[in-house]
């Protein structure tokens, strides 16, 4: 009996032309794979551990059929047995599949991104995206089934309307004000001359290209201004749409999360994507479903904490803290950590507060936080990554909490979204003669709330909420991650709010460690004039659509 090849250079000749369709090069010992079904490819990745050959052999011999197509039936089988039966969770991490999700709330895109492993999501951006123009004559914004049924539903819809016909009449007041800043005349983009880069205005162009390369980043710069802005009254309902890209455990996780939520968008979504995925990894989504001890867990936690702080008010605390960790501390601090979701008190003020309670109620904290546990799969919450060496408290808007909370190497907490905390309105508001528009918008949400609270629609409530209303979260992270931070969010280009967020947080280390000075060299502690921070930007981006005579006309 002959052996059968080990070594991938001993394919015969026909599985060599069997495999051509699947490798980019069968010669390589690097080589993309196409035409491949994601369970094929995950099932014969999931025989490295084993097999004596190698990924080719596997392929050609036990994955494809002997006409030289997939075995899909062989690869789903294989998942099912290594994932489902055996329980070896890293193999789902093999196959991944690209998904778009669209028109779903802001609310449930912080939901989606707030898991951090295994998957990379895009997002439609509010600061460069007009919500101005309705779709199939409808605002977008999400009204979920239950309020739409409920009797608060005709007050949420007329609540939503007047907010974006409000945000769309400040559409074209805003960016005449930044036109009036920043003039067409005055507006430099980069241009090579003679191999130099340099920068030319208006009346410094040469040709169509230039002109156009000028036009579309200057109307780019003005329309990104005119949104960090007036952005201001969108709600946490605000339609989005998300690209993602994740592998089989990360959206095996990612339905359970959502099937486990409270939210009745959370489900539909949730059986949405499930069907979706179904149609590329099955296998890899098989075991999803709603966990209930998560799901107790949190209403448990709630119920605990309004018995705990119901009646405590909140103290007032500064936009940025930087928490202090003594070692003796750290019980104490722990079961902070895990009351922190459920309130919308500051990290110190809830440590004092637990600090004051008897030994037996601390205890109460701990064990129902933890829940039963019936297996390993019953994972507690984030609350026990506590250690970090550096945490912080934040208080900013929800909006710049959107742009921050991107950050995954790190543990961070969130508060539910509300309007105990307070919101902030740009001065650029006032400017456009729209401070009581935007005020009234503010009122009106924050009654909706109210409203909603009172007839038990809790979490419901937090998608009555506007983009500056206030939310605090917490991120604890290690001195690596603090400058990746910091340096990255402070940059020219970035949201004049976030960017204060994080030139705050610089500070605060540096004046608490300040010889950790090189490791935050690059943070931007400017404050840059007149709100039009994407100028720089663009006139780079403009120097290369010319180099390479690409011009993206929707930014026109």
């Amino acid at each position: 009996m002959t052996d059968k090849p080990k070594r991938s250079d001993e394919l015969t000749d026909r599985e060599r032309e069997l495999l051509k369709p699947y490798l980019s090069d069968v010669d390589a010992n690097v080589f993309a794979l196409e035409n491949l079904n994601p369970e094929v490819i995950g099932g014969a990745l999931a025989r490295y551990s084993r097999a004596p050959t190698g990924f080719k052999e596997t392929v050609v011999r036990e994955f494809l059929n002997p006409d030289g197509s997939p075995n899909d039936v062989k690869g789903s089988q294989m998942i099912d047995r290594v994932v489902n039966k055996f329980g070896d969770e890293s193999v789902a991490e093999l196959a991944v599949a690209p998904l778009c999700i669209e028109e779903i709330s802001n609310l449930m895109t912080k939901v989606i991104e707030d898991c951090r492993i295994g998957g990379s999501p895009i997002e439609e951006s509010t600061r460069y995206v007009l919500y101005d123009v309705k779709k199939n004559g409808r605002w977008r914004y999400v009204c979920p089934v239950n309020v739409k049924a409920s009797g608060l539903g005709k007050a949420f819809v007329a609540n939503m309307d007047y907010i974006f016909e409000t945000y769309a009449r400040m559409v074209e007041p805003m960016q005449a004000l930044f036109r009036k800043r920043l003039t067409q005349d005055a507006f430099e983009i980069e241009v090579e001359r003679d191999g130099n880069i340099q920068r030319a205005g208006l009346n410094a162009l040469a040709g169509a290209n230039e002109i156009k390369a000028h036009r579309i980043a200057y109307n780019f710069t003005i329309r990104s201004a005119a949104c960090d802005v007036i952005r201001c009254i969108l709600p946490a309902c605000t339609q989005a749409n998300v690209g993602l890209v994740g592998n089989g455990r990360f959206f095996s996780s990612l339905i359970t999360k959502l099937l486990s939520s409270d939210l009745c968008e959370a489900h539909e979504l949730a059986e949405s994507i499930r069907k979706a995925l179904n149609t590329q990894i099955p296998t890899f989504i098989k075991r999803a479903g709603r966990n209930a001890y998560v799901a107790d867990n949190h209403q448990k936690m709630r119920e605990l904490c309004r018995g705990f702080f119901s009646s405590i008010e909140i103290e007032s605390s500064a936009e940025v803290e930087l928490l202090d960790d003594k070692p003796q501390a750290q019980w104490v601090n722990l079961l902070s950590n895990m009351i922190f979701p459920y309130v919308r008190h500051s990290s110190m003020q809830i440590r004092r507060v637990v600090n004051s309670l008897p030994e037996e109620r601390k205890r109460q904290i701990f064990e129902t936080y933890m829940g039963s546990r019936q297996s390993k799969r019953d994972r507690p919450g984030r609350a026990l990554e506590y250690g970090y060496p550096i945490q912080f408290d934040i208080l900013a808007g929800f909006a710049e909490y959107r742009d921050l909370q991107r950050h995954r190497m790190l543990t961070q907490q969130r508060q539910e979204l509300g309007i105990d905390l307070g919101y902030s309105v740009p001065e650029e508001i006032d400017e456009i003669g729209m401070g009581s528009d935007v005020q009234e918008c503010f009122e009106r949400t924050e009654s909706l709330h109210r409203d909603l609270k009172r007839t038990g629609m809790e979490q419901e409530a937090q998608y009555a909420t506007l983009f500056n209303h206030f939310i605090r979260w917490n991120m604890g992270m290690n001195l690596r991650e603090l400058g990746h931070l910091v340096e990255l969010r402070t940059q020219k280009a970035g949201h004049p709010k976030y960017r204060r967020t994080a030139q705050m947080m610089a500070r605060l280390y540096l004046k608490r460690n300040p010889e950790m000075e090189p490791v935050l060299q690059f943070v931007d502690y400017n404050d840059y004039d007149g709100g039009i921070t994407r100028a720089d930007q663009e006139a780079r981006t403009a120097r290369k659509s010319l180099a390479s005579n690409l011009f993206d006309d929707q930014d026109d």
